[in-house]
């Protein structure tokens, strides 16, 4: 009997929790679903189960690159929420202008790791309005290193290229990847079906989740 492996990767900032609507869905479904997590509360969740005879993979804005390159060669299919290639445009003054916001967020974070991550959270959620987050102090120190990273970030596109079918969903208001971001995406991962989310912003895979699934349902059964 063939099994269906599910893997998720998060966004910098949030953490495997936030997949727990998409994990109850797949396993519905019948999918041996596992997220990772960087750790940014608690331990690091990098080791993935023994995988199944088809592997699908989820990501999440910056999830997408740190996905592991052998997991990208054995994947059946891609699903991205917020994705882009670099988190920096190329041009100016709009790299300089995104610079500058992640000096912002850098030192934020540095001062004040929770409160720093409530005013990202906020901007995520943005048209809509983010939860409050748990009282806990966040791991000041993986979320600087993993915001270095971010900083420096350029997407591998090859390698997905293989993947057989490739789908982005982006929301239209998203503040932390504007929508150029998302076509530079799409023009150069030449996604397979993608969708841009009307009045929905970063935090898409949370925030509209049944109008997802839906969309998931209908492409992948055409």
């Amino acid at each position: 009997m063939s099994r269906w492996s599910v893997l998720a990767f998060h966004g910098w900032g949030w953490s495997a929790a936030s997949w727990q609507p998409w994990q109850d869905w797949f396993r519905a479904q019948g999918a041996d679903f596992w997220a990772g997590d960087r750790g940014y509360w608690g331990s690091p969740q990098l080791d993935w189960p023994a995988l199944g005879d088809r592997l699908w993979l989820l990501t999440h804005s910056w999830g997408l690159h740190w996905l592991p390159a052998d997991l990208v060669a054995r994947a059946d299919c891609l699903i991205c929420w917020g994705g882009f290639t670099a988190y920096h445009p190329e041009l100016e003054p709009a790299k300089t202008q995104s610079q500058q916001a992640l000096g912002q967020l850098r030192d934020a974070i540095a001062s004040d790791p929770l409160a720093g991550l409530q005013g990202f959270y906020r901007q995520c959620y943005r048209p809509q309005t983010a939860p409050e987050l748990p009282a806990i102090a966040p791991d000041r120190d993986r979320l600087l290193a993993d915001l270095e990273q971010l900083d420096r970030s350029q997407l591998a596109i090859e390698p997905l290229l293989r993947i057989p079918q490739r789908l982005v969903l982006h929301g239209e208001s998203d503040r932390i990847v504007p929508i150029e971001r998302a076509q530079t995406l799409i023009d150069q991962l030449q996604p397979t079906a993608w969708k841009f989310w009307p009045r929905q912003g970063h935090a898409l895979p949370v925030t509209a989740i049944a109008d997802c699934q839906a969309w998931l349902q209908e492409v992948l059964a055409a």
